[in-house]
């Protein structure tokens, strides 16, 4: 069951600033009743999660970019079984400091074998409903309760 009608925005345009658009895409990938994350360290030295998945290149397909994300992140390979939809998501990423508003793109997906390289990140499994406060982006956390 894919979402449909407009998009969902998360955070809000600073005003005065000029956000740049990106274009992303992320898998939610379950087992046993956990989600596939992995941490990045923030500027202020804490860990935030996110969803294994990132920008699109130019001319990318939302689902060559997640998977290919989640072979240079996890360093295993993906399954797309099904797309959940988009949400809009406004962030400051602090190590390029600036804004963007990111139109991403979420899929579930299967991990398809064990790792074939080694990966960017540690595979984490973590609880939706508990861990959920800890992703960074707010669109991660609504996408990980699609059912």
């Amino acid at each position: 069951m894919t979402l449909s009608g407009s998009p969902p925005v998360f955070g809000t345009r600073p005003d005065g600033v000029a956000c740049t658009p990106r274009r992303a895409a992320y898998a939610v990938i379950r087992r046993d009743g956990l989600v596939a994350a992995h941490k990045a360290r923030q500027r202020d030295g804490t860990f935030r999660l996110l969803l294994p998945g990132g920008r699109c290149e130019a001319g990318e397909s939302a689902e060559d970019a997640v998977r290919r994300e989640i072979r240079e992140e996890l360093g295993r390979a993906a399954r797309l079984t099904e797309r959940i939809g988009e949400a809009v998501q406004y962030y400051f990423a602090g190590t390029e400091g600036r804004w963007y508003v990111m139109t991403a793109t979420f899929f579930i997906a299967e991990l398809e074998e064990e790792n074939q390289t080694a990966g960017e990140f540690e595979l984490l499994w973590v609880d939706p409903q508990t861990d959920g406060a800890s992703f960074f982006h707010a669109s991660h956390a609504w996408a990980v309760l699609f059912k």
